[in-house]
């Protein structure tokens, strides 16, 4: 399949020519990456280790977590699979740290994340779409 120069099914691509067109494609990145990679992320300490995760509930079933920081290598459980630990068929991460969120949601220390989708309705359009 081939494309052509100007069709709106193409990433748009950084520009040296044109650095205002470049520092908007990066103001974009930018945003991403806080909307999806930082935003609506809450802590939360494993109730049997202690160690601690960031967790974002994007719905009742979608949850986000990340070990920040090594956080992860201060999890026994982690590091017992690490190590050659049999891991539980359908796990992939701590299931303490599992039930010490499901907890954390039950007794409402976290909440459905909210204010993590874009903070304008068109930024997920590709701003420099031009119609042919």
């Amino acid at each position: 399949m081939t494309y052509k120069q100007r069709d709106a099914r193409r990433a748009p691509t950084w520009d040296e020519t044109d650095p205002a067109r470049a520092a908007r494609l990066h103001a974009h990145t930018d945003l991403d990456r806080e909307t999806y990679t930082r935003a609506g992320f809450q802590p939360v300490d494993c109730l049997s280790c202690g160690t601690r995760a960031f967790v974002r509930k994007n719905s009742e079933k979608h949850t986000s977590i990340q070990w920040r920081d090594g956080s992860d290598r201060q999890c026994p459980v982690l590091n017992d699979w690490r190590s050659g630990g049999q891991i539980p068929d359908g796990e992939d991460t701590c299931p303490r740290m599992l039930s010490s969120i499901r907890y954390a949601v039950s007794e409402g220390l976290i909440t459905l994340a909210e204010g993590v989708d874009p903070v304008d309705a068109s930024h997920m359009v590709n701003p420099f779409y031009t119609p042919e």
